[in-house]
C-alpha cells in the first residue's frame, strides 16, 4: 500500500520570499490569540485572586469543578457556534474581512472580562469564543490558498506554531503574576486576562493590510486582481512560466467544479446552495472532507485540551504540591509544546509527511496515556487534584510520560488537522472543510473540558485509559484511510485520493500517484 504523490519540477527561489511568509505569519497571529485564550485561564482560574474575585475559594470540589467548567465551555460554545456563522462571510465577502470583523467581536470580549463581574465575565468569554471561532476555520484556509504547494504544510503550521507561543505566553504570565503579585492585589489576574487585547490588537491590525486571497477572488471573477495578488506573493512577474501555470490550474479547478455541479448565471443563491450541499455527499468530496474532521476529533479525544485546562490540578494529583509548583510544571508543558510544535511544522511536515507523522505521534501518545493511567491505578492517587500528595519517582514518571505524550501530540495531531481541513478539498467547499474541521475541534473541546474535571475525580486512571484507547483507534484510522499530501498542488488533490485528477498541468512537472490505480490518476 502507498499513498503519496510526487510533484516533479522545480520551485522557482523567488517563491521563496519575505512577502509570502509575512502574509502567512500575518494571518497566523489569530492563532496566538487563539492558543493564549486555551492556556491562561487554566492557570489564572488556579490564582488565589481570581478565586476571591469571582467567588471560588469556598467552593466544594463538586461546585468549584462546576463552575470552572463552565466559564471554559462558554468560551467554546461562542467558538462553535461562530465556526458555522463565520462560513457564509467567508464565501460572500472574502477569507480577509471575516478574520477582520472577527477580531473586532474579540475585543469587545476581552474588555468585558476586566470588570471583575462573574455575570459579564461569561458575556465576554463568549464574545471572545465568538471572535476565536473563525479564526480557527479561516485563518488556516487563508493560508493554504496563499501559500505553494512545495512549502504549504510549513506556512499553514505557522498558525499552530503562532498558537503555542500564545500558549507558552499564557502559561508563563500565569505563573509570574503568581510569584511576583500578591494575592490580594487584583492585578494578579488582570494581568492575565487583560494581554487578550494588545494580543487580538496585533492580528486586527495584520488583517488590515492582508491581501485577499487570488483563489477567492478568481472564483468571484475578479481575475485580474487574482493574478496581481498571485504574482505578487510569489515574487514573480504576472506572465512567468510558473505564476501562469497555478493561475490556470485555479481557473480551470472552478471551471470543472462548476461544470460538474451544474452551475449557471441564471442560478439564484438558494439553488446554489442546494447543488453546494448535494455535492459534498458525492463519495469523493465527502471523503475528502471527512480526513480534516475525523483527524481533529481524534486529535481532541487524546484529551489534550482537557490536560491544557486542568494542567494545574493534573499536576497536583501526581505530586506536584503548591500552587507555584503546579504552575511552573505546566510552564514547562507549554515551553516542550512551543519547541516540539515548531521542530515539527517548520522541518517535518514537509519532509516526513503528513501521514508519517500522525502514526508516529499516535503511537507516542498511547504508550505516554497507557503508562500514566497504570501508575494512577497503582498507585493509588486521588484524582481530584484539591489535597496535597507527596511526590514519587513513580510521580516524577508519570508526570515526565505527560511531557512524552505532548511531544507525540504537539508533532501530529496539534497543526496537522488543520492542513488537511484546508488542503484536501477543492475550492467551492474548501471553506465548508475548514469550518467542519474547526466546528469538530470546538465542539469536542467543549465536550472534553466540561468531563475531564469530573472524569479525573471520580474514575482517576480511567481517564487516561480512556484517552490512550481513542489514540489507537485513531492511528489505526490513519493507516487504513489517510493518503499522503505534502507536496500535492491543491488543484490536483484528488489524485491523492485516487480519483481522477482532471486538471491539465502546464509546466511540465509530473503529478502522479506511487501505487495508485493509474487509470483512475491518468489526467484527461
Amino acid at each position: 500500500m502507498a499513498w503519496g504523490l510526487n510533484v516533479v519540477g522545480d520551485t522557482p527561489p523567488e517563491v521563496y520570499n519575505w512577502r509570502m511568509y509575512l502574509a502567512c505569519v500575518a494571518a497566523g497571529c489569530g492563532g496566538a490569540v487563539f492558543g493564549y485564550d486555551n492556556a491562561f485561564l487554566g492557570s489564572t482560574m488556579a490564582l488565589p485572586s481570581f478565586r476571591d474575585q469571582f467567588g471560588l475559594t469556598h467552593l466544594s470540589t463538586a461546585d468549584y469543578n462546576k463552575l470552572s467548567s463552565n466559564i471554559v465551555i462558554t468560551f467554546q460554545a461562542g467558538c462553535f457556534l461562530a465556526c458555522f456563522v463565520s462560513l457564509p462571510f467567508a464565501e460572500t465577502i472574502g477569507r480577509r474581512l471575516t478574520l477582520l470583523f472577527s477580531a473586532m467581536i474579540f475585543v469587545v470580549g476581552a474588555a468585558l472580562q476586566l470588570t471583575g463581574h462573574i455575570e459579564t465575565f461569561y458575556v465576554g468569554r463568549f464574545l471572545t469564543g465568538l471572535g476565536v471561532g473563525p479564526v480557527t476555520s479561516v485563518a488556516p484556509l487563508y493560508i493554504s490558498e496563499i501559500a505553494p504547494p512545495a512549502f504549504r504544510g510549513r506556512c499553514i503550521g505557522l498558525f499552530e506554531i503562532a498558537c503555542q507561543v500564545g500558549s507558552l505566553l499564557g502559561f508563563w504570565i500565569a505563573f509570574g503574576v503568581s510569584s511576583h503579585i500578591s494575592a490580594s492585589n487584583s492585578a494578579q489576574w488582570r494581568i492575565p486576562v487583560g494581554i487578550q487585547l494588545p494580543l487580538i490588537s496585533l492580528f486586527l491590525l495584520a488583517c488590515i493590510f492582508l491581501p485577499e486571497t487570488p483563489r477567492f477572488l478568481v472564483k468571484k471573477s475578479r481575475e485580474d486582481k487574482g493574478l496581481e495578488v498571485l504574482s505578487r506573493l510569489r515574487n514573480l512577474q504576472p506572465g512567468h512560466a510558473y505564476v501562469q501555470n497555478e493561475y490556470n490550474n485555479i481557473r480551470d479547478e472552478l471551471q470543472l467544479e462548476r461544470a460538474l455541479m451544474g452551475y449557471n448565471d441564471e442560478d439564484s443563491t438558494w439553488q446554489r446552495l442546494k447543488k453546494l450541499a448535494r455535492d459534498c455527499t458525492r463519495k469523493e468530496i465527502a471523503y475528502r472532507i471527512s480526513v480534516g474532521v475525523v483527524t481533529q476529533l481524534i486529535g481532541q479525544l487524546s484529551g489534550t485540551n482537557g490536560i491544557n485546562y486542568y494542567s494545574p490540578i493534573i499536576f497536583r494529583s501526581l505530586g506536584v504540591s503548591g500552587t507555584r509548583s503546579g504552575l511552573f510544571a505546566t510552564g514547562i508543558y507549554g515551553v516542550v509544546k512551543f519547541v516540539t510544535v515548531t521542530t515539527s511544522l517548520l522541518f517535518l511536515v514537509d519532509r516526513l509527511g503528513r501521514r508519517t507523522l500522525l502514526l508516529g505521534g499516535s503511537v507516542v501518545m498511547a504508550f505516554s496515556l497507557f503508562f500514566v493511567g497504570i501508575y494512577v491505578r497503582v498507585a493509588g492517587v486521588a484524582g481530584t487534584g484539591t489535597n496535597e500528595v507527596s511526590i514519587t519517582s513513580g510521580g516524577i514518571a508519570a508526570c515526565a510520560f505527560i511531557y512524552i505524550y505532548v511531544v507525540g501530540y504537539m508533532a501530529s495531531f496539534a497543526g496537522i488537522p488543520y492542513i488537511l481541513s484546508s488542503e484536501t478539498v477543492p475550492i467551492h467547499v474548501r471553506a465548508i472543510s475548514s469550518t467542519l474541521g474547526a466546528a469538530t475541534q470546538w465542539l469536542m473541546n467543549l465536550v472534553i473540558a466540561k468531563s475531564t474535571p469530573y472524569m479525573i475525580s471520580s474514575i482517576g486512571y480511567g481517564t487516561f485509559i480512556f484517552f490512550a484507547v481513542c489514540v489507537v483507534v485513531g492511528g489505526v484510522y490513519v493507516w487504513f484511510f489517510l493518503p499522503e499530501t505534502k507536496g500535492v498542488p491543491l488543484e490536483h488533490m484528488s489524485a491523492a485520493f485516487g480519483y481522477e485528477d482532471a486538471i491539465e498541468d502546464t509546466t511540465g512537472q509530473n503529478i502522479k500517484g506511487e501505487g495508485l490505480d493509474e487509470e483512475r490518476c491518468e489526467k484527461v
